[in-house]
């Protein structure tokens, strides 16, 4: 348990080191961007990758890109697509990362960008390093830390960079257990943090140095460096941190049985993670915890905080944990006697650790293996039966020998009948054994058969589960929908209705007209709601059929604004269709105008009226992203990511407080994802919103 731990604690302290740290990060501005300058695009497209705003540092660096081939500015490009390469690592797309970064190295060793090629050096290794492909990470790390050698050091950021790749070079030689490169490697990279004075990357050091130690059993020097690392984040006032090092040293002392020091920190990790809220490390605490009070014979503490790891690792599913807990409180409970809670204790841990369907695989395999066990017996019965078939022919060889002496010619015609039979046997018994190993070859093959088939099973189920908890969400919100907005406009008809049929002759002609008009409303609302779960009822059970075909973009977009030109008219909104008139695409026509017809719809219900909305579109390569821009009310930035997703519940009235279903933008990612496209916003609450689509063009 004491190894896992420092695993995890290793990883969280170094996955900050790994990647590097900004000192500070500005916030875009963007009445200071300037298009002609190349370093504004370079600044901002770093802020907006710094901030998270992915989708909005893309546009810039393509647009960035495209204006710097223009200029034939290299010192642009090779800049902008190393933050390219940045924005598919942040967005977990490696191997399009992996080829930017290439792409990017060559020119800034051209450009003897010293602290570029550093770092494009540093990304590759580390993009190699979470495939596993140790070798080639370490190739990369070593040729920038030749790199940075032979450059003069006197640039803070140089040394950075420096303490950065010995960083992951010592976290590399640590995760593959090579602890003696680890301390060899380490002394230079605390000497480059001292003289820069990065307490963060030192204490990160003096940790994964402890562990080192800790790993060749050299315990005293584990201690003194740990309790180093332990003092900087304490320095630094980082609790956080401090709490995974006081997990390390409290390993420490349960390893060296000094129990009470061993609790102390334990107990001190526990209320910092507690702080927190961090599950992870409250867990690991307690697991802590109760293993030293079990080993110092303190059962009922031991049980207490064996029992409370459990119901935490149920909450949060923290499985192996909580098959490591099951086992200790097992083995107290036999220890105290208590053997009845001892075996339900043991059967829980069983039955967690082999799942219905591992039961089945154990089951198959046991069946299998008593098959192949079958075979061998019989193959050593036959291998015997051999063996006997050869003792008799020598037996008769020799009483043939005895008898030599009646008549040498009765003794070699006897000889040669003998031998005869005997190799005549043989070579029977040969091929009865050469059958027999064939079908145990066979029976092996259909061993290996089977299983495979229970591995391809066990997939099929892992991605079944999946599937299933998706539905899951999608059926909870559909219920949500047919449970609420459907209740909600029947409610207004029915009471709309019955006022109007109860108290028609005491109503004025301008009360009729209003019940009728609200009725009328509800049921506009009600048949929206309908096509849109009818629309999306469809494309998730594959009732939609998609017909792709040569469209005009212009044209569809023509045909969607006059379909809502009553809503347009209504508000008094100018809408201008930027696109080009020779934009030509392969789409589902019936989809291609549902997308626009509810973004165009959405833009118009919540822009004020007067206000504007413009259709306009980009081409790059071979795809074309089209933009809906309103001067509207906007989204707040936490709305963003939940525009798109069934389950988010996010519905919003317009400007004249019209009524929305919530399915719009889900129908319209369902219908780009059937075109291989991509939908996103970018939007500033009170200035308005843009609403992209993307889709690949012939």
């Amino acid at each position: 348990m004491i190894k896992k731990r420092n695993l995890l604690i290793l990883f969280c302290l170094f996955s900050l080191s790994l990647f590097g740290v900004n000192d500070s990060v500005l916030a875009l501005l963007p009445d200071t961007f300037n298009a002609g300058n190349p370093d504004h695009y370079i600044h901002f497209s770093s802020t907006l990758l710094n901030n998270g705003e992915y989708k909005a540092a893309k546009q810039l660096i393509d647009e960035g890109i495209e204006w710097g081939e223009n200029e034939k500015n290299k010192y642009l490009t090779a800049n902008l697509y190393y933050y390219l390469a940045d924005y598919f690592y942040f967005t977990e797309k490696y191997q399009r990362a992996l080829d930017l970064y290439k792409q990017a190295l060559p020119d800034f060793k051209a450009m003897a960008d010293t602290i570029m090629t550093a770092k494009a050096l540093n990304s590759i290794g580390l993009i190699y390093n979470f495939r596993h492909d140790k070798e080639n990470a370490l190739k990369y790390y070593l040729e920038e830390i030749e790199l940075l050698n032979n450059a003069s050091l006197s640039s803070k950021q140089l040394v950075i960079e420096k303490v950065v790749v010995l960083i992951n070079i010592i976290n590399q030689y640590s995760n593959e257990g090579q602890y003696e490169k680890v301390i060899e490697t380490a002394p230079e990279a605390v000497d480059l943090a001292l003289s820069i004075n990065d307490s963060m990357r030192l204490a990160s050091i003096y940790n994964v140095l402890a562990l080192a130690y800790k790993n060749l059993d050299r315990f005293e020097l584990s201690m003194h460096t740990f309790k180093k690392a332990h003092a900087i984040f304490s320095n630094i006032d980082d609790e956080f941190r401090q709490a995974f090092v006081e997990l390390n040293i409290g390993g420490l002392y349960e390893k060296e049985t000094q129990t009470d020091s061993a609790l102390s920190y334990y107990n001190n990790s526990y209320k910092t993670f507690k702080k927190y809220n961090y599950a992870y490390g409250i867990v690991y605490a307690l697991s802590g915890m109760a293993t030293v009070y079990h080993s110092i014979n303190v059962p009922d503490k031991a049980r207490r905080f064996y029992r409370t790891c459990i119901d935490s690792c149920r909450i949060y599913n923290f499985n192996q944990l909580l098959l490591d807990a099951y086992y200790g409180l097992s083995e107290l409970e036999y220890e105290q006697g208590r053997y009845k809670e001892a075996f339900d204790t043991r059967f829980l841990h069983e039955v967690l650790n082999d799942s219905l369907n591992n039961l089945e695989k154990e089951k198959q395999f046991a069946e299998l293996q008593t098959r192949y066990e079958t075979i061998q017996k019989e193959s050593e019965i036959n291998k015997l039966k051999s063996e006997k078939l050869i003792k008799e022919g020598e037996l008769r060889r020799n009483r043939l020998l005895n008898i030599i002496g009646f008549s040498i010619a009765l003794i070699l015609l006897v000889v040669f009948y003998i031998l005869f039979r005997f190799y005549s046997q043989k070579k029977k018994v040969n091929s009865e054994l050469s059958e027999k190993n064939r079908q145990i070859e066979k029976q092996m093959e259909q061993l290996r058969m089977l299983n495979d088939n229970i591995q391809r099973v066990n997939e099929q189920l892992k991605k079944s589960q999946t599937e299933l908890k998706d539905a899951n969400m999608a059926k909870n919100r559909f219920f949500s929908i047919l449970a609420h907005d459907l209740r909600s406009p029947f409610h207004n008809i029915l009471g709309e209705a019955y006022l109007l049929s109860n108290s028609y002759k005491n109503l004025t002609a301008e009360e009729r007209m209003e019940y009728a008009g609200d009725i009328y409303k509800s049921c506009d609302q009600l048949n929206k709601l309908l096509e849109n779960l009818l629309e999306w009822t469809r494309t998730q059970t594959n009732g939609i059929s998609f017909n792709p075909r040569l469209l005009n973009l212009r044209k569809v977009a023509d045909e969607s604004l006059a379909i809502l030109e009553v809503s347009r008219a209504a508000k008094f909104i100018h809408i201008e269709n930027e696109l080009g008139e020779n934009i030509n695409l392969k789409a589902d026509y019936t989809m291609l105008e549902t997308i626009f017809r509810n973004l165009l719809n959405n833009s118009i219900k919540f822009t004020p009226a007067g206000g504007k909305i413009t259709v306009s579109s980009t081409v790059a390569g071979t795809t074309i992203v089209v933009c809906v821009e309103d001067t509207g009310v906007g989204i707040e930035k936490n709305d963003l990511d939940k525009l798109f997703h069934i389950d988010s519940n996010l519905k919003t009235k317009g400007t004249n407080n019209e009524m929305g279903t919530g399915l719009g933008l889900v129908i319209c990612m369902e219908f780009i994802k059937y075109h291989n496209g991509d939908i996103w916003a970018v939007s500033t609450p009170g200035k308005g919103s843009k609403f992209y689509f993307s889709f690949p063009i012939s």
